[in-house]
């Protein structure tokens, strides 16, 4: 399984050769995701929705935290279907606290305080009352 760093990502994001897909439950893509990302929860992922994806791209997964499996694992299955893939291990976690671009109805510095108790980065914090796209 080949893995991809934030910096790395933040760099292909909103390339037409690169999908990222957010494997979390619905619930958690609607509070907060990469920006440009598509909602495909790991199950529902391997009961077949990842026919959606187009194999001529590369496909980036990503699920919470370092902590959580579920990226290395769909990265596992589609790789096994013949993707170009690659998990982003360090979740969306990782990407709040950087302050990378986000998108939902909760903003960075609400999230990391909810889920993680911590406050945002700076240049998440900076961001929390930008225009979010839902």
């Amino acid at each position: 399984m080949k893995s991809i760093g934030r910096n790395e990502l933040a760099s292909k994001l909103g390339s037409p050769g690169v999908v990222v897909v957010n494997v979390l439950a619905a619930g958690a893509y609607e509070k907060i995701r990469i920006r440009g990302s598509i909602s495909i929860p790991r199950n529902e992922l391997e009961q077949g929705r990842w026919r959606e994806l187009d194999r001529s791209k590369e496909v980036v997964v990503h699920c919470s935290s370092y902590e959580c499996e579920a990226s290395r694992m769909a990265a596992k299955f589609l790789e096994e279907k013949g993707f170009d893939v690659k998990a982003y291990e360090g979740g969306i976690k990782d990407w709040v606290e950087a302050g990378l671009p986000t998108d939902g109805t909760v903003s960075a510095e609400r999230f990391l305080a909810e889920r993680y108790g911590k406050p945002a980065s700076p240049a998440a914090s900076s961001r929390a009352d930008a225009p979010r796209q839902a």
